[in-house]
């Protein structure tokens, strides 16, 4: 027989344990086999099933078939083949096989260059496999006492020469199709656990030989041209920065040429619609089927122009188009950040990937379907962000309130963050939308941190303690002073010997307070005890209100944007109640611990480029002050840059 791997289906992939399955069970299988009573009932011999092999008979070449599902486990008995006739007395036959559109692999296959000590399987993946696999065959042979067993499995492949010889064969369900349902049955059949998707099925269309407007040398080269191609712009996308632009960054697509596909599917979908209105291929919402909308259309497209070679030229210039469209958004460092604004800015129901670029691609073009110029469509987005970001009637920026507005106050955080990104030209960097998804940055942080409560429970409240205790000790007369010298000195004829009195005062009653916490909490039974629930209240509040008076915050400031950032849950919960000095190392520290480079490294957090500037109070640069504290003109010089932005984009 001749079998032929159709150009839809992917190469030879089977890894070393697979194949060394496939020999245990043939061991297996030889080992159980004894003389002719081991007949079944029937008095027939016994003999090993493969699993089926799915082919379609080729029009007009007999024992010649195309095979739909089994390439994997006949291209490793092909190979397992081969191995045992070699050196053998008796020639076993071995079937044919082709591979069209795989020149290289299939010169290596029909020419047993796998069986040589040579390097040509480098150069190609496919190649590779097939010698990882005719390897793994030779060492599997040479241990454990197997290579005797070697003319036994070779014997229940083949015929052998006297037929009256006892035959013991290898088997398998042999599953004929139509051509016309070789696709489907190869998505529902593929028990190599190799699946194809609607993008690689696309791409088979699109690489086939048999489309091009010419044949011989020249039809593989643009066979070939496409193929590199369709390689350097799937490689292309597969940029995170470029791909979280318009798609979230975890949405499991494997391959992102199915971006691309998607819009010109949808384009091709709506120009084949009838005068009825009817679209030739309705998409699956269902997430229990499988997505071919793509393939289906393209498909469709192609068979209602013949599958001429102009056709295929025409789908291939559109993805070409759509491609570069979407490479010059990327390579347009302020429309980057804007796209990708729009994108972490949609509320609600949030459009699906391939109606998002659709939206964006709507923006960028007039009613005529013509790209606008550059300052227009900058404006275009600029003004779609402001309408995204922009608060509803009758709410403020100075009236959001935490647990109140965070949806809101998000929103506006997320603009100023990605502002800032869009400030910082440096280094020609970029916010890094694919690491804000992957973190979930989206948590709101106290800058200053919250009063405690003593209802948090008796380990955390001690733990706020002991850091309180902590930051009040180191702190010395001086800085004392310093610290509250603009906060209790109000009024113009307050002398030097007043304030000294006061501030021994204010020291006094923090020291008395942190007396009676510390009896409080040397023992769970005594902070649980009702009596003590108002002491614990009454002191805590004099320890709290202390730093609050430090940092001059007011009630009213606590929860107001003034006195929020974003950063991801976890950092949330490892900074605490700590001051400033003690969330910027916390922050900075598990920033600094993740790879930005690469995706994959969950380790740490990213920390957004404001959050950065508001620990490290680069906001207030002229005068930061005393670097623990989040004091009001830092508060104010916060406020004054969120308001601006939002200001630039609202007004639009």
């Amino acid at each position: 027989m001749h079998f032929i791997i159709p150009p839809y289906q992917r190469g030879y992939r089977w890894e070393s344990r697979q194949v060394e399955e496939l020999l245990d069970d043939l061991l297996d299988f030889v080992k159980s086999m004894k003389s002719k009573r081991n007949r079944n009932n029937e008095g027939r011999e016994p003999y090993y099933c493969l699993q089926p092999i799915a082919v379609v008979s080729h029009p007009k070449n007999v024992d010649t078939y195309f095979v739909v599902d089994g390439q994997q486990r006949l291209t490793t008995i092909y190979i397992l083949m081969h191995y045992l006739s070699k050196n053998s007395d008796y020639e076993y036959p071995v079937y044919e096989f082709s591979l069209p559109s795989r020149d290289i692999q299939n010169e290596y296959l029909a020419k047993l260059e796998f069986m040589e000590d040579d390097k040509k399987y480098i150069d190609n993946i496919d190649n590779f496999y097939v010698k990882k696999a005719y390897s793994t065959i030779v060492e599997w042979f040479s241990r454990d006492g197997h290579d005797r067993y070697k003319g036994k499995i070779r014997d229940i492949f083949a015929m052998t020469p006297d037929e009256d010889e006892e035959q013991n064969d290898v088997r398998v369900i042999w599953y004929e199709i139509g051509s016309k349902e070789a696709h489907r049955a190869f998505r529902e059949l593929n028990y190599g656990k190799i699946p194809l998707t609607s993008t690689e099925l696309v791409k088979a269309l699109l690489l086939q030989e048999r489309n091009t407007n010419s044949s011989g040398h020249y039809s593989r080269g643009a066979s070939y041209r496409r193929a590199l191609e369709w390689d350097a712009m799937e490689h292309a996308l597969q940029n995170p920065y470029l791909w979280s632009m318009l798609a979230e960054a975890n949405d499991g697509t494997l391959s992102h040429m199915e971006l691309v596909l998607d819009f010109v599917a949808d384009r091709l979908n709506n120009e084949m619609t009838d005068e009825n209105g009817n679209r030739p291929v309705e998409r699956k919402e269902s997430k229990n089927s499988r997505d071919d909308f793509n393939y289906q259309v393209i498909n469709e497209y192609l068979r209602r122009n013949d599958n001429s070679s102009d056709t295929v030229e025409d789908v291939w210039k559109r993805i070409q188009i759509i491609f570069n469209l979407v490479s010059n958004w990327y390579s347009n460092r302020h429309w980057y950040h804007l796209i990708g604004l729009c994108r972490i800015l949609q509320v609600g129901k949030q459009r699906k990937r391939r109606d998002f670029v659709e939206y964006i691609y709507k923006m960028s073009v007039d009613e005529n379907g013509t790209p606008i110029d550059r300052p227009q469509f900058t404006g275009r987005l600029e003004k779609e962000v402001g309408r995204l970001v922009r608060l509803g009637k009758g709410i403020t920026l100075e009236g959001l309130r935490y647990d109140e507005n965070n949806d809101s106050i998000i929103r506006v955080l997320k603009l100023l963050n990605v502002q800032e990104a869009i400030n910082d030209n440096t280094e020609e960097k970029r916010f890094a939308f694919h690491l804000f998804e992957i973190f979930n940055v989206t948590s709101l942080e106290h800058i200053h941190p919250q009063n405690i409560t003593s209802d948090i429970g008796f380990e955390d409240f001690r733990m706020w303690f002991e850091r309180r205790s902590e930051d009040f000790n180191k702190l010395d007369d001086a800085e004392l002073r310093a610290l509250l010298q603009n906060d209790i000195s109000n009024s113009p004829d307050s002398d030097s010997m007043d304030m000294d009195w006061r501030i021994a005062e204010k020291k006094k009653e923090v020291e008395k307070a942190i007396s009676v916490l510390k009896y409080l909490t040397s023992d769970k039974k005594i902070f649980s005890d009702d009596y003590n629930q108002n002491e614990l209240e009454r002191n805590s509040t004099i320890l709290d209100g202390f730093f609050g008076d430090l940092a001059g915050i007011k009630p009213e400031d606590m929860h107001s944007i003034r006195n929020l950032a974003l950063v991801d849950k976890e950092t949330n919960s490892a900074m605490q109640n700590y001051l400033l000095d003690r969330k910027r190392s916390i922050l900075m520290g598990r920033h600094d611990s993740c790879n930005i480079s690469n995706p994959k490294n969950l380790k740490g957090t990213y920390a957004l480029p404001a959050t950065r500037k508001v620990f490290c109070k680069e906001y207030s640069r002229c005068s930061p002050g005393d670097m623990r504290l989040w004091r009001p003109e830092d508060r104010n010089n916060y406020f004054r840059v969120i308001n601006d932005v939002y200001d630039y984009y609202t007004s639009k």
